[in-house]
C-alpha cells in the first residue's frame, strides 16, 4: 500500500520542481540564443582579427562599419527579447534583468571599441578588446543558461 501511495507522490514532487524553474527563470527563447550568439561570434571574430593587427590603422574603420552593425542590431534584438520575456514570479524578472543588463554591457563594450577603432585604430595585446569580450561572454553565457 505504501508503495501505491508513493507514485503519485514522487510525481508530484517532480511536476512541482519542473514548474518551479518558471518562479526563477525565464523560458528559454530559441530566437534570444540565436541572436546572442550571432552576435557573441561577430565580436569573437572582430576581437580575433584585431588582435592579429588588422585594424591598426584608424582608416580600416569604414570597411567594418557593417560588421559593427551587424552585431548591434543582434545585441538590439537580443535585449528586446529577453526584456520582453514571460514570467511567473518575481525571481524569474530578476533573472530577465540581468540577461538584459548583461547584454546591454555587451553592446556598450561593443560601442566602444567602434569608437577607439573610430578614432585611432585598435592596437594589438593592448587588452583593448578584453572588456567587449568578457562582458559579451557574460551576456551570452546568462542567456544559454536558460535553456
Amino acid at each position: 500500500m505504501l508503495e501505491t501511495m508513493g507514485r503519485p507522490l514522487i510525481g508530484l514532487v517532480c511536476a512541482l520542481s519542473l514548474g518551479g524553474c518558471a518562479v526563477f527563470a525565464p523560458p528559454y527563447d530559441p530566437t534570444l540564443d540565436s541572436k546572442i550568439t550571432t552576435a557573441y561570434e561577430g565580436v569573437a571574430k572582430l576581437a580575433a582579427e584585431a588582435e592579429m593587427g588588422l585594424y591598426v590603422d584608424k582608416a580600416t574603420y569604414p570597411g567594418k562599419i557593417e560588421t559593427y552593425a551587424d552585431i548591434q542590431a543582434a545585441l538590439a534584438v537580443a535585449a528586446v527579447r529577453a526584456a520582453t520575456q514571460p514570467y511567473a514570479a518575481k525571481p524569474a524578472q530578476k533573472a530577465i534583468d540581468a540577461e538584459v543588463s548583461l547584454i546591454k554591457g555587451c553592446s556598450a563594450q561593443v560601442q566602444g571599441l567602434a569608437q577607439l577603432h573610430q578614432l585611432q585604430g585598435i592596437v594589438p595585446n593592448t587588452g583593448a578588446t578584453t572588456a567587449m569580450m568578457v562582458s559579451c561572454d557574460q551576456a551570452a553565457k546568462a542567456v544559454t543558461a536558460m535553456k
